[in-house]
């Protein structure tokens, strides 16, 4: 499937990241966000060769794509202990080498369709983001593999389309916690979601956002907060109504379900790019009729137009009912699921 329409807007190339938020330091222990088109401190540089020369000494094939940035985010990974550094990289290239998690299945597509995992829009940085909607996952630990296939392929997909180096090098993800129980919580299934994204998708998450979260699950988070690395706790955010994400996503990057003004789209797979045809003009007749047809009592601002303009424009476009969207599939240019991450 060719993504090349997802590539951030120019916008993001203007990005000018902040000492601070380069690296900075927990406890007296040094942090990054930033990986490239930086200089790194001499003991990161010193972890790399200490890390490089143990795959050499132990004679293991890294990929064409591998650079110092990668090896600088598995030291991390490994809180700098070279031996755990190791062995999550060598878990990492099993993992990259395991079309279960590579190519996209059926089973995964379904639920790309269904809207289970899908990615749409930006925040204010013009990170990705990436939305979980829990209440679509069964408790079935049978859907698990269908679910990690799925995940896997979407994130390969937005790590080659949707990042650039140094400007854009982590996404947000938000995890819809709506009308979930403590019965209907697919807790094993979540456990594996996180622990396969944190294992291959190192120094990639900027925030977890919980949205709508149940009152046993705050009153859990209370007691589990304290036992958590304070640098971890800061990057879960609790959110009890959806005007929250405001303060980090403009509303036009926001369906009108999560308080935004895009239209609640139906099918979210192939992704939408919220981004493209923003400075066109071409279609706002079309979009506004759009708008009309579909019956939504939605301000008519440029950026409501420019949302209804880019998908009209993706080609994708189709209005089934008053109230929903369906995107059909793009045209598939060659075999490009098994994408090449980090």
């Amino acid at each position: 499937m060719d993504f090349s329409y997802l590539k951030p807007p120019k916008q993001a190339m203007q990005i000018k990241h902040t000492d601070e938020y380069i690296k900075y330091y927990v406890d007296g222990k040094l942090k990054r966000n930033v990986f490239y088109n930086v200089e790194f401190e001499d003991f990161e540089e010193e972890m790399i060769q200490k890390l490089e020369d143990l795959i050499r000494k132990r004679k293991v094939q890294l990929p064409e794509q591998w650079d110092k940035q990668t090896a600088l985010k598995f030291c991390y990974s490994g809180n700098f202990d070279i031996e755990m550094a190791f062995q999550t990289l060598i878990n990492y290239l099993k993992w990259k080498e395991n079309p279960e998690y590579q190519i996209l299945t059926s089973a995964g597509e379904d639920i790309l369709k269904k809207g289970v995992i899908f990615s749409l829009g930006r925040d204010k940085q013009y990170r990705p983001l990436i939305f979980i909607q829990v209440s679509k996952i069964s408790t079935n630990i049978e859907q698990l593999p269908p679910i990690l296939n799925a995940m896997c392929v979407l994130l390969n997909y937005i790590q080659k389309f949707m990042l650039i180096p140094y400007y854009v090098e982590k996404w947000r993800i938000i995890v819809d916690l709506n009308d979930i129980s403590l019965f209907r919580l697919p807790h094993q299934i979540i456990k594996q979601i996180i622990d396969v994204t944190q294992s291959n998708y190192t120094a990639s998450l900027e925030q977890l956002h919980l949205l709508n979260p149940p009152f046993f699950l705050v009153a859990a988070w209370k007691l589990v907060e304290k036992l958590m690395h304070p640098e971890t706790a800061k990057k879960i955010q609790f959110c009890k109504d959806p005007s929250y994400l405001q303060e980090y996503i403009n509303e036009d990057q926001l369906m009108l379900r999560y308080k935004g003004t895009l239209p609640n789209i139906a099918c979210l797979w192939p992704i939408i790019n919220t981004y493209r045809g923003m400075a066109e003009s071409n279609h706002k007749n079309m979009a506004e009729s759009g708008i009309k047809q579909m019956g939504e009592s939605v301000q008519k601002n440029h950026m409501v137009e420019s949302a209804y303009m880019s998908m009209f424009e993706s080609q994708y476009y189709t209005i089934l009912t008053q109230k929903e969207i369906e995107l059909s599939k793009p045209q598939v240019k060659g075999q490009c699921c098994a994408c090449n991450i980090m």
